[in-house]
């Protein structure tokens, strides 16, 4: 293994910026992308940590966003309201495997290790990257008035179950966000 593979490797990541996601950046008609919601991901890692309700290392959290979505390079976005989301990860553990296989092996470590806490989800800083990567897509559909949602027939019910781990790791941001989500569902009364 040599630097030409990390080189090859690094030119394979541009590969993120044509796997399309659901939702629409705000006041973009068309869809994200996967890098720039990894991207977008990692400068809220940098800037919402003072809402956590927990400590947590913002950079390590950023770097759990970057690398998060690398697998979607060969399996594609899986939609979050899709009911194959849940075993999607079987998936891209296989392709990340294939992805990583050029690159030298500490190289290979680093990148895997911060997948599978990401995917795990059980440290302070997977939690928190975790909340973000639900929390963007929020915020896009009610910069959008709700365009996803609509789009997929999406209910209140599904937004506030999925995002459940938003209301947990920043209950300040979801006092703010939770009226605006059932607002973007009108004559929908959440008890």
């Amino acid at each position: 293994m040599s630097a030409a593979s990390i080189l090859e490797f690094i030119l394979t990541l541009d590969g993120l910026k044509a796997v399309e996601r659901r939702t629409r950046p705000s006041g973009i008609a068309r869809p994200e992308n996967s890098a720039e919601h990894s991207w977008h991901g990692a400068i809220c890692a940098l800037l919402l940590k003072d809402y956590c309700t927990f400590p947590v290392d913002a950079q390590h959290a950023a770097l759990l966003m970057v690398v998060h979505d690398i697998p979607e390079i060969v399996c594609g976005d899986t939609f979050i309201y899709d009911p194959a989301r849940d075993a999607a990860h079987l998936s891209e553990e296989v392709a990340l495997g294939h992805l990583l296989a050029k690159l030298p092996s500490q190289n290979a470590t680093q990148l895997r290790g911060l997948w599978e806490e990401f995917t795990a989800g059980q440290t302070p800083e997977a939690r928190y990257a975790n909340a973000l990567d639900r929390i963007m897509p929020v915020l896009h559909n009610l910069a959008n008035d709700g365009h996803t949602w609509q789009e997929y027939s999406i209910k209140l019910e599904q937004v506030l179950a999925r995002n459940q781990c938003v209301a947990e790791v920043f209950p300040s941001l979801w006092a703010i966000i939770r009226p605006r989500i059932e607002a973007a569902f009108p004559g929908v009364h959440n008890e």
